[in-house]
């Protein structure tokens, strides 16, 4: 599981968004959203590295979460 702080992840449609981006590196990934913490995680077999690219091609600002 790969775990990103997002902290201009702020309403619903930032979270359909990033999870649109992470579903175009890997359609079969599932991600779980925390607006309040401003976290996603992400089950995928794609590496942290693309998937944190894809997010912030997507226009976001992507940290790690511990």
């Amino acid at each position: 599981m790969t775990r990103f702080a997002i902290p201009d992840m702020t309403c619903k449609g930032c979270v359909a968004s990033v999870t649109r981006a992470v579903q175009q590196v890997d359609p079969t990934a599932q991600v779980a959203a925390d607006l309040e913490s401003h976290t996603v995680q992400i089950e995928s077999r794609s590496t942290a590295e693309a998937l944190a690219a894809a997010i912030a091609e997507a226009g976001f600002t992507v940290g790690s979460a511990c």
